[in-house]
């Protein structure tokens, strides 16, 4: 919604440049009449763009929109004066200023909220904000394993779904750890994430769903978060903790 608000806002800014740039013709011109009116759609057409993107907002994340709003108020305002040129900057001004503001406003919110891992969420946050989302997928599951393998002294050889058993199975890493049903619910879901997620995307160059890599990167997180609180001075010694095969 951020980017088609963008958008908007940029094809609106080069038209009114472009008018501007024109004016002291337009007088004389017959398409005078048009070209305004056109304006003044671009307008509409980033004014509910604008509002889209406001309307997605968290009610309590208290984010102030103030300039965004007083930027488009007065595009539309000045367009039905017939007075482009006073508002012609304005677009320049949602792009580069108030639209990432009101992101930056976002991130703080859902950073103060969120119950992500935070070393992952550094690591991952360079290919996220970037939209490369595979890249970000491909990156989780070795500092997953890796995590869990130093938290339980797990070899690490072993990796997919010998690795979700060593540490999830009866007898694994977490056995006594966690109750049997939420252990037997991890053990599952990451037999499912690593056919699902991790592998197609290690073997192959392919761009996934977004909502799926979210959903895979927030359970990868949340169960890195969870793990690593669990007591470790009265960890069970058992084989399946220690498999070197």
């Amino acid at each position: 919604m951020a980017m088609s608000a963008s958008g908007e806002a940029m094809a609106l800014g080069l038209a009114l440049s472009q008018y501007v740039a024109s004016e002291r013709f337009s007088s004389a011109r017959e398409d005078s009449g048009k070209e305004l009116e056109r304006l003044r759609n671009q307008a509409a057409d980033l004014g509910q763009a604008v509002d889209k993107l406001l309307s997605a907002l968290p009610s309590d994340a208290d984010i102030d929109s103030s300039s965004l709003g007083r930027h488009v108020y007065w595009i539309s305002r000045r367009l039905k004066e017939s007075t482009p040129r006073e508002c012609a900057h304005d677009p320049i001004d949602i792009v580069r200023n108030d639209i990432p503001g009101v992101l930056k406003q976002f991130d703080i919110w859902y950073a103060s909220r969120s119950v992500l891992d935070d070393e992952l969420s550094i690591r991952l946050l360079p290919h996220i904000t970037s939209g490369q989302l595979n890249a970000a997928v491909r990156e989780a599951w070795p500092i997953f394993k890796t995590r869990l393998v130093e938290r339980f002294e797990i070899s690490s050889a072993i990796d997919g779904y010998k690795l979700v058993v060593a540490i999830f199975c009866p007898d694994g890493a977490t056995g006594g750890l966690l109750p049997d049903k939420e252990r037997e619910g991890y053990l599952n879901l990451f037999k499912g994430l690593y056919a699902l997620s991790r592998n197609p995307l290690s073997h192959n160059d392919i761009y996934p769903n977004p909502a799926e890599a979210e959903a895979a990167l927030l359970l990868i997180s949340t169960t890195l978060t969870k793990i690593e609180k669990l007591p470790t001075e009265e960890l069970p010694s058992k084989e399946g903790s220690r498999v070197t095969s």
